[in-house]
């Protein structure tokens, strides 16, 4: 298949143009920064672009008449600017749609990556489910969920549209949960709430998340609307479970915790939405994103993905911690 890959130098982006190259796609891989594109040896033909709704999207012109599919990975999950996510997650796919069905108006699978966040956290001791409504709780959540519902109404329904829902993802180049790495190897962790270390979380290696999409992609949807999948390995781990793997991987043997008080929690993401307008920083703790934090439970249910994709997921927590910690001390992040 000739298939598009938009966010080819992100983190999901560029482990996904890996694999498609390796099964014998024509992989077509959307950079905005040709210097990033290098630097991160990303497979695939270079197509130079951006997705913004403020501009002509005239890289399409560059794609061959006869592509196949588009996965779309890019996006942003961080922001002080909650205007954002809806400007880059939800109008820039809008606008993505309407360029692309111009020229791509029959017999085109739009796989969409959106988010868990995008559903919600689990209200119950019951794991979210794909027809579950979604109940998204951050600016972001609700971001990919507005551009969920774009793609229902705004691509053809000759397409096969196919909505894919990660929850944390774990492995080699990711730059999120290597701050926890980080912490475990200073041997300090700052946990967020009082009962922060026990708190549930469903997740990924991304090596699974890869091929679960590209079963999507290869999939038939018959139906108008999009086919949604939560992709998610089976084992649902909590925050202690994470740092115990990582302690046990990496050979620490102490790791104090510092708990927080949620409301400190919250203090300090608004105080350095404060600083950030004097001095500048990265630092991922937003205020929209001590949304995602207080929930107890970031749990969804892996079987639909399984029995509708024939998939088997292969990646346990113990087996990706330990890739991503190879990874990063072989790039010397660590």
């Amino acid at each position: 298949m000739k298939v598009l890959v938009t966010g080819s130098t992100g983190f999901v982006g560029s482990h996904l143009c890996e694999k498609l190259t390796e099964l014998g796609h024509d992989v077509y891989s959307l950079a905005r920064n040709p210097k990033k594109f290098e630097e991160f040896q990303v497979k695939g033909k270079m197509i130079i672009g951006s997705l913004s709704p403020n501009k002509e999207n005239e890289w399409i012109n560059d794609l061959p008449s006869d592509l196949d599919a588009i996965i779309h990975t890019a996006g942003i999950v961080h922001s002080f600017d909650w205007s954002e996510f809806y400007s880059i997650n939800t109008k820039a796919t809008e606008k993505l749609i309407n360029d692309l069905k111009v020229k791509f108006p029959t017999d085109f699978n739009f796989i969409f990556i959106s988010s868990l966040a995008a559903s919600g956290p689990a209200t119950s001791a019951e794991k979210v489910k794909e027809h579950h409504e979604p109940r998204p709780v951050s600016h972001y959540g609700k971001s990919k969920r507005d551009a969920e519902v774009s793609i229902n109404q705004m691509a053809p329904t000759k397409w096969n549209k196919v909505i894919i829902r990660p929850p944390m993802v774990i492995g080699p180049r990711d730059p999120a949960v290597l701050e926890i790495f980080k912490m475990v190897k200073n041997g300090a962790i700052l946990v967020a709430g009082l009962n922060g270390m026990d708190k549930r979380y469903s997740f990924i290696c991304v090596h699974d998340l890869v091929d679960v999409i590209i079963r999507g992609m290869e999939s038939t949807n018959k139906s108008n609307d999009s086919e949604v999948y939560f992709a998610t390995h089976p084992q649902t781990v909590t925050f202690r479970e994470i740092v115990n793997g990582i302690k046990k991987s990496s050979g620490k043997k102490w790791v104090f915790n510092f708990t927080l008080p949620m409301f400190l929690i919250t203090a300090l993401a608004h105080l350095l939405n404060l600083v950030r307008k004097v001095f500048p920083h990265s630092i991922p703790l937003t205020p929209d994103k001590i949304n995602e934090i207080e929930p107890d439970a970031w749990v969804c249910c892996h079987e639909k993905s399984c029995e509708k994709l024939n998939f088997d997921y292969k990646w346990d927590l113990e087996k990706t911690i330990s890739i991503t910690l190879e990874d990063y001390r072989q790039r010397n992040w660590l």
